[in-house]
């Protein structure tokens, strides 16, 4: 009978490791209480809360193994010699993968841009319609969805144009030949205000704000105009109209005005 019988230090091992274990679960159980807490208090997206919450559950189960394996004086070299040719053969196996994971994570978690936002990503612009843990959706002038790898996306330079009223702060450039008889204060007092007013007038309750311009540069070849339009976030299909449209208004008008034909409600 004495055989079947464990010593004391065998009793403390047991005790010890019951108490590593319930430490571990109380430890993935609270991190995962605070992570959902902190994901819904700042607004992120689910699937990342859920990626985090996976991350955190590896690493405590991870570290509760490692002090198992050390407490019953198991060699740990195996485990992390297993844990290493793993890691390295899934990343020669997915290499870009792996990559797009690790960038559509660090964006969830950075947030450089948000689901609805109006951005430019490299030389793509557009209504940011998802993202995704490997691809970010963007929803183009176009009226198409161009998805952009996220490590590429991290490798862009990135413009957000959607402000913290939900409102899409854009502006766009146009540029236009010198005249000889026509000042720049003309052009902008004759034309080019006068055509923002009319259209925001037509479209003023549709815009959150009457559209701006100013002068940018000029130089000997010409002149470069910021035109700024202001447009509500979730209604981009209406962006995407009204925007060609006060852009072709002007450029009407200055037709007109370089003929010499431009009033003040050209």
């Amino acid at each position: 009978m004495s055989a079947y019988l464990l010593t004391e230090e065998q009793l403390i091992k047991i005790v010890i490791a019951l108490v590593i274990v319930a430490v571990a679960f109380i430890l993935d159980k609270g991190i995962r209480k605070s992570l959902s807490k902190y994901g819904k208090r700042v607004d992120m997206e689910p699937h990342a809360i859920n990626i985090l919450k996976l991350v955190v559950r590896l690493l405590v189960v991870a570290g509760a193994v490692v002090s198992m394996l050390s407490l019953f004086e198991v060699p740990t070299d195996l485990f992390f010699g297993a844990s290493a040719l793993t890691g390295t053969a899934i990343g020669f196996a997915s290499t870009q993968t792996i990559g797009n994971f690790l960038a559509g994570f660090y964006i969830m978690i950075s947030r450089p841009f948000m689901v609805r936002d109006y951005v430019k990503i490299g030389d793509v612009e557009g209504h940011v319609k998802e993202i995704t843990i490997n691809y970010t959706k963007i929803y183009t002038p176009t009226y198409n969805i161009t998805e952009i790898p996220n490590k590429k996306v991290l490798d862009s330079t990135i413009i957000n144009y959607s402000g913290k009223k939900d409102i899409i702060d854009y502006t766009f450039k146009m540029g236009f030949p010198h005249l000889d008889n026509k000042t720049n204060k003309e052009m902008m007092e004759d034309c080019i205000k006068p055509t923002i007013e009319k259209f925001y007038q037509k479209y003023k309750d549709e815009l959150p704000q009457k559209p701006e311009a100013s002068m940018l540069t000029m130089d000997r070849l010409g002149r470069e105009v910021n035109v700024r339009m202001f447009f509500p976030e979730g209604k981009i299909n209406e962006f995407y109209d009204l925007q060609p449209e006060l852009m072709r208004d002007i450029v009407h008008c200055w037709d007109k005005f370089k003929a010499n034909k431009c009033e003040k409600n050209c």
